[in-house]
């Protein structure tokens, strides 16, 4: 990218920041509904008042030490998947995606609270699917003295993109659309290493962020990139409660993975199976310089959850030249069984609804049933260089049995482009989810 287009690029990603730190004197703490993924600043004074030793506060036990001066939670987190996939029609070739039965996350570590100016979070993940598990998710380290903000540092998942800027427990379908992975592999995502500054307000959020490598990564100590995200609610009309905001992305350094200065873009078809097949794939490109940007919407008309977002893909090539790609999705949640979403004041998303413990039949409590749609398009095919287009429409269907539990079932129906005959497939994913 030219100097002149990182500069724009910088001064879009930061000219919210100051209006926004302005209005934050005003702001309180508070969550609109649901807790913070991580500990909240806002809980501060709670956690002082608490009695030492256990105690089960937002649906996780927490132990507590010198009135509330250190917490800590243990942290447990198990997706166990199963995903089949039919009707291949694989353009004459032999290879396609296998059916697969796997612990698609398995994470076992704490999180808490230190001196009511500080978030810890330490988690390692046992699970994964293809070829990865037993690796470091998050070691992290927050500064909450702000109020208005929190300063992060460490390894951890950025808030940047929709999908990624909440918790995966929240998210409608089995896998992010193909998109939002793709994009987030350039400076984001998870286990991440950055350093940066997560605001918020009443009615907006703003993050920024300088990365580095992905800590799982091997030999990717060279990775360097700009994140950040805005958003803002509009004013309601009605049943319509929308919010509008703005991710962007730049890597300055593509790192040593999967070669010197070389970007790969891919990804699997929003479902993992048995094999590493990523059918939607750049190839490595030659690179010192990518970007991406767009705009996200997210909000609720009426009981009905709504969420969008486009990105555009830039890639400067060595030696001059470039390519573009660009993709998007739709997803709209209709609340079934229970409560619609409510949006998450830390996080700027709209979380799981909520539930009342355990469900109960005898006494009417069925918990929370979500129906979902999505449509996800991407399309990596520029000059030369010839990824492929992938286009899957998903719908799934999300059963919250508690504030931990829940159970989820999806169907997809997707085709990839590629030279030569398309790849179509349809497929079918199953997981039963457990969060403390």
């Amino acid at each position: 990218m030219p100097r002149r287009r990182v500069t724009l690029f910088a001064a879009l990603l930061a000219a919210p920041l100051p209006a926004m730190a302005q209005s934050a004197a005003q702001s309180d703490a508070r969550p609109d509904s649901q807790p913070a993924t991580r500990p909240a600043a806002a809980t501060s004074a709670t956690a002082t008042a608490a009695t030492d030793g256990w105690s089960w506060r937002n649906d996780r036990p927490v132990l507590s030490i010198g009135n509330g001066g250190f917490t800590l939670s243990p942290l447990v987190r198990f997706d166990v998947d199963g995903a089949l996939f039919v009707d291949q029609d694989r353009g004459g070739r032999a290879a396609g995606f296998e059916d697969a039965a796997n612990l698609r996350r398995g994470r076992l570590g704490v999180r808490g609270t230190v001196l009511d100016a500080f978030e810890y979070n330490f988690t390692w993940d046992l699970g994964g699917n293809p070829a990865t598990s037993n690796a470091l998710f998050e070691a992290s380290l927050g500064w909450t003295g702000l109020g208005w903000g929190t300063i992060r540092a460490g390894a951890f998942t950025l808030q940047h993109l929709p999908e990624y800027a909440g918790s995966s427990f929240d998210l409608p379908f089995l896998e992010r659309a193909s998109v939002t992975a793709i994009t987030a592999s350039l400076a984001s995502g998870v286990t991440r290493l950055a350093l940066g500054l997560e605001a918020r307000g009443d009615r907006w959020n703003a993050s920024g962020y300088v990365t580095g490598q992905v800590l799982s990564t091997r030999s990717d100590d060279r990775a360097r990139g700009l994140v950040g995200r805005a958003v803002a609610l509009l004013p309601e009309l009605g049943p319509v409660r929308l919010q509008i905001g703005l991710d962007g992305t730049a890597q300055f350094a593509p790192g040593t993975s999967p070669g010197p200065d070389t970007l790969r873009l891919r990804d699997y078809p929003e479902l993992r199976g048995a094999n590493s097949n990523r059918f939607l794939d750049t190839g490595g490109m030659r690179t010192d310089t990518a970007w991406a940007i767009g705009p996200e919407l997210a909000g609720r008309i009426g009981p009905v959850y709504v969420e969008a977002l486009y990105q555009h893909i830039g890639v400067e090539l060595t030696g001059g030249g470039s390519r573009g790609f660009d993709g998007g999705y739709v997803t709209a949640v209709v609340p079934l069984v229970g409560p619609p979403r409510e949006r998450n004041r830390s996080t700027g998303t709209w979380a799981r609804p909520k539930t009342r413990g355990w469900i109960d039949p005898a006494n009417g409590n069925w918990g929370a049933l979500e129906l979902a749609g999505r449509y996800s398009v991407v399309d990596l095919r520029d000059g030369p260089t010839r990824g492929g287009r992938q286009r899957i429409w998903t719908g799934g269907l999300t059963w919250h049995l508690s504030p931990n539990l829940r159970l989820q079932a999806q169907y997809e129906n997707g085709s990839i482009a590629l030279d030569g005959p398309d790849r179509s497939f349809q497929a079918v994913g199953l997981r039963a989810s457990f969060n403390l």
